[in-house]
């Protein structure tokens, strides 16, 4: 009898949650908030649902969308859209980006322009260690300063390695020994006159000796 009268109770709860939002009204919530939160900015696709998670009282939906800020500049951006039972009707709990990529607007300069712009930003930096070369590991990565300023700063991260061998100059330093630094460095793009340079905040001569 309790069983047959626990069925009768969520019976028009059950009704309900199989009218559940479907994605259609989570692609709408995810343009109205991006409008809502963010002056300027425009959808350009949402794709999904990347996935879909429900219960008998929420669902939740997780998709992708490329935006175009008012500044030009471009993000693919990770979200998800929550909904909850609230009585028998369906409410919009959130939409929340859990995760922003930046794209790049502008190229990486050639290979060897970056390798020339880093060798001659290491060259005689560090006391104790006569820089023997630096080569780059793997591509660059695009970066884009997180600011309200209408033209962030940008930046290109490099994996480098610089080879030195030590002069004895610095107390860490053994004369004649091998020393290797793996590290990142950046290129920051300067649009004014359209040229890049070595971030040298990040030029930090931490060498291990090589055996």
């Amino acid at each position: 009898m309790k069983t047959t009268l626990c069925i009768l109770l969520f019976m028009p709860m059950l009704a309900a949650a199989q009218t559940a939002p479907a994605w259609e009204e989570a692609r709408k919530a995810i343009i109205a908030d991006y409008a809502r939160h963010q002056s300027g900015a425009r959808v350009v696709e949402i794709n999904g649902p990347d996935k879909r998670d429900a219960i008998l009282i929420a669902v939740r939906y997780w998709g992708t969308t490329l935006v175009e800020r008012a500044d030009k500049m471009r993000t693919r951006d990770k979200v998800w859209v929550e909904y909850r039972l609230v009585g028998e009707r369906w409410e919009l709990q959130t939409v929340r980006v859990y995760e922003s990529t930046a794209l790049a607007d502008i190229e990486a300069p050639a290979r060897e322009r970056a390798q020339a712009l880093f060798a001659a930003a290491w060259k005689e930096k560090c006391e104790g260690y006569d820089i023997q070369g630096v080569t780059l590991d793997g591509e660059p990565r695009y970066q884009l300063e997180t600011t309200n300023d209408p033209n962030p700063k940008r930046w290109y991260v490099y994996r480098v390695k610089v080879a030195a061998k030590g002069n004895g100059k610095f107390r860490m330093s053994e004369d004649g020994a091998s020393y290797e630094n793996v590290t990142q460095n950046l290129l920051l793009w300067n649009p004014a006159d359209k040229s890049w340079s070595v971030e040298q905040r990040q030029l930090r001569c931490s060498f291990t000796k090589l055996k």
